[in-house]
């Protein structure tokens, strides 16, 4: 592929939009450095993915082009999980298409070679497991608009994995951040504000905090999912910490409304009886078999330790950089459509810091080979959790 016509996508989320012109001229300069592209309207349609939260957007023009569908996705700014759910998105509507990914560099001769791994639509035969019969979880306002790949059939979750899925309105949401009943002192966490997170943010925070905690409670809940991104606008913050506590708690609380991603934590907390962390996919060698994996929450009691900082995307209210154990991992994910999973082990190697990646970012390095996170994807998102489990939850998954 030696002359492109790229179809730029940007989320509009947050007012940096110098950090993502840097951003964006760093990686194409990187790119074309010793001009072996062309780049114009007459070359071949490569959708650029910017940052995440631009599947509504793909959604919106893709059929205005022809496939296989070439996705670009860089090292930064949620790129990467964007993409995925945009190939999952692809994938389940029977459309061929292409992920290039990676630092300048790699998608370079990717690009030239048009080699990637080879598409592949692997089901396995997933959920001969009941095991959450009598759970109810609760989906606080619907899945973000992004999530194009990630909605659940409510009745078919309940006869297949035996879980109530109960809509909760977000109406009746910010009524309860409005006047929640639980009035939390902040002593606790006031060693961890800083230049960026003052006093005001965390007790915001705890509100919402509260908030969900009095939503579980009235509506008889074992956890829940929250559209959290309408919170930047409604009341500038964010439930990262809300989410983070809960799970400490021993609820499951996923963000985004991201159902499968809920669905996959109560997995793995009804059958490992541990908390998991809901991440991006920010970076993947596939030659080297290791990723980078980000969020802006985590489980606190996951954490080694923690600091407040902002949220990634926005640059508003509060996130959390945590710092996790290294040791043996688990990835795993569930799809939508409630048959299809992934699952790999490998190792916490290192605990990043990157200025371009959400706040709380891990490296881990594979024991097989990830090929499928491109080929056979499951959405934007993954859930990491302690220990080498695949073998056991395999089994678990087949009965």
């Amino acid at each position: 592929m030696k002359n492109i016509n790229f179809i730029f996508l940007r989320s509009k989320v947050g007012n940096d939009s110098r950090f993502k012109d840097e951003e964006k001229a760093r990686f194409l300069n990187g790119l074309n450095k010793e001009k072996d592209f062309e780049f114009s309207e007459a070359g071949t349609p490569v959708f650029f993915i910017e940052t995440g939260g631009t599947e509504e957007q793909f959604k919106s023009i893709y059929k205005d082009y022809k496939e296989p569908y070439y996705i670009l996705a860089t090292d930064a700014n949620n790129s990467l999980p964007a993409s995925l759910e945009i190939a999952t998105f692809l994938r389940k509507n029977g459309k061929e298409f292409k992920v290039f990914h990676g630092k300048p560099e790699e998608v370079k001769e990717q690009l030239k070679n048009e080699k990637i791994a080879k598409i592949s639509r692997k089901n396995r035969g997933f959920l001969k497991f009941s095991g959450l019969k009598g759970m109810r979880l609760g989906v606080v306002g619907h899945p973000s608009d992004w999530l194009i790949s990630s909605d659940v059939d409510y009745k078919e979750a309940s006869d297949k994995l035996g879980v109530s899925l109960i809509d909760i309105t977000t109406e009746e949401f910010l009524e309860k951040v409005r006047h929640s009943k639980l009035k939390m002192d902040t002593v606790m966490f006031e060693p961890y504000l800083n230049e960026k997170v003052n006093k005001e943010t965390l007790e915001g925070a705890l509100l919402i905090y509260g908030a969900l905690r009095d939503i579980i409670v009235e509506h008889n809940l074992q956890g829940i999912t929250v559209r959290c991104f309408d919170l930047l606008t409604s009341v500038k913050n964010t439930s990262c910490l809300a989410l983070a506590m809960l799970n400490k708690d021993g609820y499951i609380a996923t963000c985004e409304g991201d159902v499968p991603a809920m669905l996959t934590m109560a997995i793995i907390k009804k059958v490992f009886h541990q908390s998991s962390f809901q991440v991006n996919p920010s970076y993947l060698n596939l030659e080297k078999r290791f990723g980078y994996f980000a969020h802006c929450t985590l489980p606190l009691d996951m954490c080694l330790s923690y600091e407040f900082d902002t949220h990634f995307e926005s640059g508003i209210g509060l996130g959390i950089k945590g710092r996790l154990n290294l040791g043996k991992v688990t990835v795993f994910k569930i799809n939508s459509n409630l048959k299809d999973y992934e699952i790999f082990e490998g190792q916490i190697v290192e605990n990043l810091h990157k200025n371009n990646l959400c706040r709380t970012q891990v490296k881990v390095q594979f024991n097989e080979p990830i090929d499928e996170m491109f080929t056979s994807p499951n959405g934007n998102h993954l859930l990491i959790f302690f220990g080498a489990h695949k073998d056991e939850l395999v089994k678990i998954l087949s009965n």
